[in-house]
């Protein structure tokens, strides 16, 4: 990332906040309507903190970091997401559909050092298109790809799974996959660019 992008400074936030793996978890609702629509809420808080040292100073937001002393840095990406999806194929065990999604973001990346922090803080809306596949073994099991995504000259974004759905009847359902974001922006005020992986695993009630 480089905040501001003209006359910012270079850095890998990872050189702060780590790899190390840490827990996350997502909230969503759908409703199926007709059988053939449905209208998905999520929400998707990510926040990951860690400490690291700058080889080099960093200057960023307003504020000059200096090398070799321990820096505190705060990554978060917090969103909130509305889906429709229209099913327009249901058949020999294949289901597809496809919709558009508008995402909140809820962002902001800190630097503290002794004596010193500034912060970069984004809240905006995102449009993104949704594509859903699914395919079913036997009655109670499928596996499904899940992606919402969208690319333009100022920038990008994919939030995409691929899923295991175990159904244990015909109301509850265990899920797990590998899920992938990825994206960011290059314009006049921030260059940022993350890909994030996720283990996922959950349960789905059908009420």
């Amino acid at each position: 990332m480089r905040i501001p992008n003209e006359g910012g400074t270079d850095f890998d936030m990872i050189k702060l906040i780590g790899r190390e793996v840490a827990p996350y978890y997502r909230f969503r609702v759908n409703f199926t309507f007709s059988d053939r629509h449905t209208v998905r809420f999520l929400i998707a808080p990510l926040t990951k903190i860690g400490t690291g040292i700058f080889n080099e100073p960093v200057f960023f937001e307003e504020t000059d970091f200096v090398a070799e002393t321990p820096v505190d840095g705060t990554y978060k990406f917090n969103t909130y997401r509305l889906t429709y999806r229209y099913q327009f194929y249901d058949r020999n065990g294949w289901v597809l559909g496809a919709g558009v999604a508008g995402l909140i973001r809820d962002a902001k990346i800190e630097l503290v050092q002794p004596n010193q922090f500034d912060s970069n803080t984004d809240v905006g809306f995102v449009p993104l298109v949704h594509l859903y596949v699914e395919r079913h073994i036997g009655n109670l099991h499928s596996i499904i790809v899940d992606a919402e995504t969208l690319a333009g000259p100022q920038g990008r974004a994919t939030d995409a799974a691929v899923m295991f759905n175990f159904g244990l009847s015909e109301k509850w359902s265990l899920f797990a996959g590998y899920r992938l974001l990825e994206g960011g922006a290059d314009v006049d005020e921030v260059y940022n660019f993350s890909w994030i992986n996720f283990a996922l695993f959950g349960l789905e009630i059908d009420i």
